[in-house]
């Protein structure tokens, strides 16, 4: 029995990844658009510390898809090289 997977097992990994990614981006553009939210019981201090939280989740979002997406180029070359 081989520890390599198969081509099969290789495009499910890749479709799953897509799903992933699709939904992390998703999620990083509902963030952006509350960024430029401003509620009318503004009180300045906490506005620029939900802005900041946001902005971390934002860039740690970014980072992940990142992340995913040299996984995904990473299957695609096994993918290759299998078939």
């Amino acid at each position: 029995m081989s520890d390599q997977p198969t081509p099969e097992e290789i495009r499910q990994r890749i479709t799953d990844l897509d799903a992933e990614i699709a939904e992390l981006r998703r999620l990083d553009g509902d963030a952006q658009a509350r960024r430029g939210e401003d509620g009318g019981a503004s009180e300045g201090i906490i506005e620029n510390e939900e802005l900041a939280t946001e902005l971390t989740g934002i860039a740690e979002n970014q980072a992940v898809i990142d992340v995913l997406l040299q996984r995904r180029e990473s299957l695609e070359a096994k993918l290759q090289a299998a078939e």
